[in-house]
């Protein structure tokens, strides 16, 4: 339970509150699981949901590390 609440405050809350965006990427993540997951179960694999998800999870990822450089950069 522990392991839980430190992945939760590290990942949803910035300085002790917690980060709308975050949350609302958690829910965004949640509802499309579920909608890939439902396509799943009724029409088999489907490449367009899989690369759909593989396009999200990199563009999440390089948009992330971006933010991160500019935020860097910033600082300086």
């Amino acid at each position: 339970m522990q392991t839980i609440k430190a992945i939760v405050n590290d990942t949803l809350k910035r300085g002790g509150k917690w980060s709308r965006t975050s949350l609302t990427m958690l829910s965004a993540w949640i509802i499309v699981c579920f909608i890939g997951l439902t396509d799943f179960f009724f029409h088999g694999f489907n490449s367009e949901v899989f690369f759909g998800f593989l396009g999200a999870a990199l563009g999440s990822k390089i948009s992330d590390s971006f933010s991160k450089k500019l935020h860097n950069e910033n600082k300086h």
